[in-house]
């Protein structure tokens, strides 16, 4: 039996800033970085801002091969929290197929529910 099975291009966002962009590509590099940023420190317990710091570094260092972690974490201590999270939504888009908004409600729900925890326990 043939199977169609129609690809896209991973997702792409530009963070610019007042002296400088960077690209971030969301694609399998950027999943296999993240993977081996998780596997140095764990999951369990990440706290939001490192997790979202990781996803930085990742989709970045596809395109930036000198991007570093400690950039990725300066940059999401310094970035306003609902840019992080808009972010965060394209990868999440870019690995799962599907934009958040068109998941069900209960999944929306939850993701809700983890993000205002994650954001409240943000140290400002």
């Amino acid at each position: 039996m043939k199977k169609t099975i129609c690809v896209q291009e991973a997702n792409e966002v530009d963070i610019v800033f007042r002296d400088r962009t960077y690209t971030a590509t969301f694609n399998m590099r950027a999943v296999l970085y993240l993977q081996e940023e998780l596997s140095k420190t764990g999951i369990k317990e990440l706290p939001y801002e490192h997790f979202a710091a990781i996803a930085l570094y990742a989709g970045i260092r596809v395109n930036h091969q000198d991007f570093t972690m400690e950039e990725a974490n300066t940059l999401a201590l310094t970035m306003r929290p609902h840019d992080l999270q808009e972010i965060l939504e394209e990868y999440a888009k870019s690995a799962n197929g599907v934009d958040l908004q068109e998941q069900d409600e209960k999944t929306k729900k939850m993701i809700a529910q983890i993000l205002k925890g994650a954001v409240g326990m943000q140290k400002i």
